[in-house]
């Protein structure tokens, strides 16, 4: 895992590259493939349930700043 924060309580908010096999469990279609940067939610409490993609970034420097925008609003909620 390249970045994470928990958010929910019970959620954590992940940004990192996903495998092959991950990104087919998680649904992946329409994202351009399984290569890059994605933002994602695991929910702790049902590690098993897998991950929920939200959004995929097109560069490193993309997903830094989403993965900042993103912490921001839910460190200010």
């Amino acid at each position: 895992m390249f970045l994470s924060t928990p958010v929910d309580g019970n959620k954590t908010l992940c940004v990192s590259p996903l495998s092959a096999g991950s990104y087919r469990e998680a649904g992946g279609k329409g994202l351009g493939g399984d290569y890059g940067y994605f933002i994602y939610e695991m929910n702790n409490d049902e590690p098993e349930a897998g991950i929920q993609v939200i959004a995929k970034a097109v560069s490193v420097d993309a997903a830094i700043r989403l993965y900042e925008l993103l912490t921001l609003r839910t460190q200010a909620a």
